[in-house]
Order: structure tokens, then C-alpha cells, then sequence
């Protein structure tokens, strides 16, 4: 039997099964003595032969040393570690959809807690139905990646018998899969955000099925949110935030609803501006992206009803918030704020006014001093562009820039940050005995994907004894590999004319200071797996994937340019 969420997930498969609900050891007994009566000292009472679901529990993998009930942070850090617990799970047992049951006091526990820490505006709308599961950044098959294993059983067939081995991709990481890219990952839904605790507790009561409640949730003392849930379970708020009957109560779930329908709406409109931006390159080998922006005014949908102030205060935001979504194309960071875009939106887009904004090239006004600046740990330049036709169709709510397209690339790395590195293992094999007398063989394990500066899933089969690295290609590394591609009487190799001809065409000038390399313990470069090179034949085999990106749905032909697809042989 499985679990089926037909209208609560948007973007799932209607067709596949959502098995193995997992029950997370949220109590921490690994360092808190068992409670009596906890309903997890013992078997759990959620039987697979009962209601079809196979119970488990995961618990929680604390660094050596560390007292978790010593920490200041205690909550949060052991909310980072659930997720990366349920992200680990759901991989391995091949689990793309994850649901939740947070209901809606804990939505009313989330927003008491962000006015508490000072949040505003956009932070205020609530938990989100639906997200990529957090902190399982750089886990692979969990966050925005093993999409080629995510697959969904097809239904039994007509005759009766076990269901086929046939699968398919889910439809909703068909946006997302491209060759040379990265996609899937696990997707998170909380279909219970409409819905009471006791709601939910009448309808288990009611279905004879007994559940299983943390102590600690009725311990005022343990955390703030604790605090917070014991002020509304005991309706001790005031009604003013606590919601009720009156006519002047504050009905915060429904204050949040109505934040994040405003929001909502205006990221539509970055969504549109997004779609209508035209990609003239996108070059996954060195994470380099060429674009031409448009340029919105006041006759879009999104401004047209607005009065002119509301409009100047919302212009900025969605210019920033347009930048971000380019630069989330190629940035290695987690996440960009809005707030460090502001350079970048002066920069990028010219007077917002819709005189201005359709005026000709030399009346617009533009920042002149900001042709070139970094964000995110991206480069960005600015690149003229011969424009069209003047002056553009006036009919359109946004044109692209007529005068300037922009070139955005991996900032170089500096010596007062840490360089990306990755250490690589000998991959484990196993001797395989001779078969008819022709010969045994080695047999490796697949080895483990790695992501490298935040932007490429590496797989390497290291067949050597030795353990390798992944870091940034330097000048040092490349003279030194140049000279090892010249013979004996220092004339230049066919390995050392592919390498130049790589470097020139791919990654001219200093992008090349930005491309992952294989490095052995002497420093030696082994490999430049973007460039698909080779200093020298060896055993030694590497994939390498783009992560997961989001493009325009309309794109120029041969406009992105993806890494080649490989197979690693030997593996089981």
C-alpha cells in the first residue's frame, strides 16, 4: 500500500506513490534518558501490516564532543541537523516528495516568533507550503540534485501482476533536466497549514490512531517557541494577536495570507520580467553568463493600477530581486540578500520614469561610474551592445536594454577568503574472481558526488592510493603543468596545443583562475574536468555536472553551452 496526496502537491506526480513516512526522533534521546511511556522506548504501535506504512527512526548525527543540551542554539541547530537527517533518508530510500505535518499553530508560532527577531514585510509571510528542503546544501540526491535517480514506480499493470520496473522521470524536474546539469533533489509540502491541532487530533481520535507527543513541547522554560506555545495553548495573549471572535481581533494567519498575496503578486512580475530577459550565452564550463536585461516601466501590468509613489518605492525591490534570480545562474553563495543589490540595481537599470524610460540614449540617465562591480562573489561588466530599431515598440510594458548587455562571471578568488576544496578519497573495489580461465578484474564502488564552490557536482573515481584534491586552477599550477606538456627538447606537446586552445576559446584572460582542477599530492594538475582535459592517460575517471539552474523558457539556439555527459566504467 501507498500513501497518495492527490490535490495537495502541485507539482508532484499524481502517479507516484509516497511511501515510508519516517518518524523522527525529535526527543534526542541520545542524550536525554528515555521518557516512560514515550511511545518510542519500545517497538512503535504504527504497525506496517496495520495502516501499510513502514515505521523508522532516525536520530540525530551530533559532531563528537558536543553536548547538545549545553548549547545556546540548541533549537536551531538541531533543526539543521533533522533536515539533513530526513534529507539523507529520503535519498537513500528514493523519496523525491516530503511531507510535513505542521499545522496552523505552528504557522502562528512561526510569526510570533519573526515579530520577536524583528522581521518585516516579506518576512512575515509565514511558513511556506512548499520549498526545497533546507540545509541539505552540498548532499547530494537531497538539495537540487540526483534527479536521474528520483524516479516513480508506474502503476500495476491490468493483468494483475507486480507493478513494472518501468520508471519515469517526476514531471515537475522535467523543468529543470538538461544535459551537463544537476536537477530533483527533494521537494517539501505542508498540506496541514489550513488545519487546527485539534482538528487534527479529532480526526485521529476519531480513526482510532494514536500518536506520539514530544515533553518538551509543554515545557515553558526549554525555548523561546516553547514560550510562545504555551501562551497560545493557554490563551493567555491578548485577543488583539491571538485571534477570536471579536470584531478587533488580529487574526495573524490571516494577516500573513494577505502579506504574502502582495508579495505573491510582485514576484509574478519578476517572474515576467525574468521570462523576457535574453540569454546570449550561458557557458556552464567556466559559470559565465551573458544578458540582455529588460527594462520595465510604469505601463507593466504590475504598476498600472498603482499610484506613481507606491510604484517608485516598488521599482528598486523588483529590480533587485531580478538581479538576484540572474545571478543565482552563477553565484556560489546560498543565498544573496537584497539589500547587498543595491550597487548592482543603480547600475543595471536607468531612470525608472516612463519618460526617461523610452526617451532617446542620451537623455536616459544612468549610473557612469558603475561599468564594472562584484556582488554575490560575481563579476559583473558591463558590454555595449549595437542596439535596433529607435525608438522601441511603446506598446510593449518592457524592452530589453538597447545600449548594454552584461557579463556576469565567477569573481576571482582572494587570498583573505578560503578557496574551495574538495578531498577525494581512493575509491574503494573489490577482486573479482577469474571466470574460464580468462582473468579476474577490479570492481569499484561508486564513488560519492561533491559540490565544488557551490556550483559543480563532481564525481571522481580515484583508483590510486592516494588522496586527491579539488582546488581552483592558479597561475603557478598552470606554468607548471605547461611545462610538463613540452618534451625533452622543451617543444610543445598535442596535449600542451589542446590545453592553449581550451584556455583561449573557453576560458580566456583570468576566467581560467576560476575552473576547478584535479590536484595530486605534489601539487601536480591531473585534470581540468570542465575543460575535459588530461594532463596524461591514466585509470583516473571524473563526471562533472552544473548544478540545478533555472533558465528563461525562451532561449537563443546553441545560447547555453553545457558540460559533456560521461559514464564511469568499472563501477557497480
Amino acid at each position: 500500500m501507498s500513501i497518495r496526496a492527490r490535490g495537495l502537491l502541485p507539482r508532484a506526480n499524481p502517479a507516484a506513490p509516497f511511501r515510508a513516512v519516517g518518524f523522527l526522533d525529535n526527543l534526542l534521546q541520545i542524550w536525554r534518558p528515555p521518557i516512560a511511556n514515550d511511545g518510542l522506548s519500545g517497538p512503535l504501535r504504527f504497525g506496517p501490516n496495520k495502516y501499510g506504512l513502514s515505521a523508522s527512526i532516525l536520530t540525530l548525527e551530533w559532531p563528537s564532543g558536543v553536548a547538545p543540551s549545553e548549547l545556546p542554539n540548541f533549537e536551531s541547530e538541531a533543526r539543521k541537523l533533522r533536515y539533513k537527517a530526513l534529507g539523507k533518508a529520503c535519498y537513500k530510500e528514493n523519496i523525491p516528495n516530503l511531507l510535513l505535518g505542521h499545522h496552523e499553530a505552528d504557522m502562528k508560532e512561526t510569526l510570533l516568533m519573526r515579530l520577536i527577531e524583528g522581521y518585516r514585510g516579506e518576512g512575515l509571510r509565514g511558513i511556506a507550503a512548499e520549498a526545497d528542503i533546507p540545509h541539505c546544501e552540498g548532499l547530494y540526491g537531497a538539495y537540487q540534485s540526483g534527479g536521474r535517480n528520483y524516479t516513480a514506480t508506474r502503476k500495476e499493470s491490468a493483468s494483475g501482476k507486480a507493478p513494472s520496473r518501468e520508471t519515469q522521470i517526476l514531471p515537475w524536474m522535467n523543468e529543470y533536466r538538461k544535459p551537463g546539469f544537476e536537477y530533483g533533489g527533494v521537494r517539501m509540502y505542508r498540506p496541514l497549514l489550513n488545519l487546527s491541532k485539534a482538528t487534527l487530533q479529532n480526526a485521529l481520535v476519531e480513526a482510532r490512531v494514536p500518536w506520539v507527543e514530544d515533553p518538551t513541547n509543554h515545557d515553558r522554560t526549554y525555548s523561546i517557541r516553547s514560550a510562545i506555545r504555551y501562551l497560545l495553548q493557554a490563551d493567555l495573549l491578548p485577543k488583539a494577536l491571538s485571534g477570536g471572535s471579536t470584531s478587533d481581533s488580529y487574526d495573524l494567519v490571516m494577516a500573513a495570507g494577505k502579506i504574502k498575496q502582495k508579495f505573491t503578486h510582485r514576484d509574478e512580475y519578476v517572474e515576467e520580467l525574468f521570462q523576457a530577459c535574453d540569454i546570449i550565452s550561458f557557458d556552464s564550463r567556466t559559470g559565465s553568463l551573458e544578458v540582455r536585461i529588460p527594462m520595465f516601466t510604469e505601463r507593466g501590468a504590475f504598476f498600472r493600477d498603482r499610484p506613481k509613489e507606491q510604484w517608485k518605492n516598488e521599482r528598486e525591490h523588483i529590480g533587485a530581486r531580478l538581479i538576484r534570480l540572474l545571478l543565482e545562474m552563477l553565484t556560489p553563495q546560498e543565498y544573496v540578500s537584497i539589500q547587498s543589490l543595491e550597487i548592482a540595481t543603480k547600475a543595471i537599470f536607468f531612470d525608472f520614469t516612463y519618460a526617461k524610460a523610452f526617451a532617446p540614449p542620451n537623455e536616459r540617465r544612468r549610473h557612469p561610474a558603475l561599468a564594472v562591480f562584484t556582488v554575490g562573489n560575481i563579476h559583473c561588466r558591463r558590454v555595449d551592445w549595437v542596439s535596433g530599431e529607435w525608438p522601441p515598440e511603446s506598446k510593449q510594458p518592457y524592452m530589453l536594454d538597447p545600449e548594454y548587455t552584461w557579463h556576469f562571471s565567477r569573481q576571482l578568488y582572494t587570498e583573505s577568503l578560503p578557496k574551495p576544496e574538495c578531498a577525494v578519497a581512493p575509491t574503494p573495489y573489490s577482486k573479482q574472481e577469474p571466470i574460464n580461465k580468462k582473468g579476474g578484474g577490479v570492481t569499484f564502488s561508486e564513488p560519492p558526488w561533491q559540490l565544488w564552490d557551490g556550483r559543480y557536482w563532481i564525481q571522481i573515481l580515484n583508483p590510486t592510493r592516494k588522496i586527491l584534491t579539488i582546488l581552483p586552477l592558479t597561475a603557478s599550477r598552470l606554468a607548471c603543468l605547461r611545462s610538463k606538456l613540452r618534451d625533452t627538447r622543451g617543444r610543445p606537446t598535442k596535449g600542451f596545443q589542446q590545453l592553449q586552445t581550451a584556455l583561449r576559446v573557453v576560458a580566456p584572460g583570468s576566467s581560467r583562475f576560476t575552473l576547478p582542477a584535479i590536484i595530486d599530492e605534489m601539487d601536480n594538475v591531473l585534470v581540468l574536468p570542465t575543460l575535459n582535459f588530461e594532463a596524461e592517460k591514466s585509470a583516473l575517471q571524473w563526471r562533472v555536472r552544473y548544478r540545478q539552474v533555472t533558465f528563461p523558457r525562451k532561449l537563443r539556439k546553441m545560447a547555453v553551452i553545457a558540460l559533456p555527459e560521461k559514464e564511469l566504467t568499472g563501477v557497480t
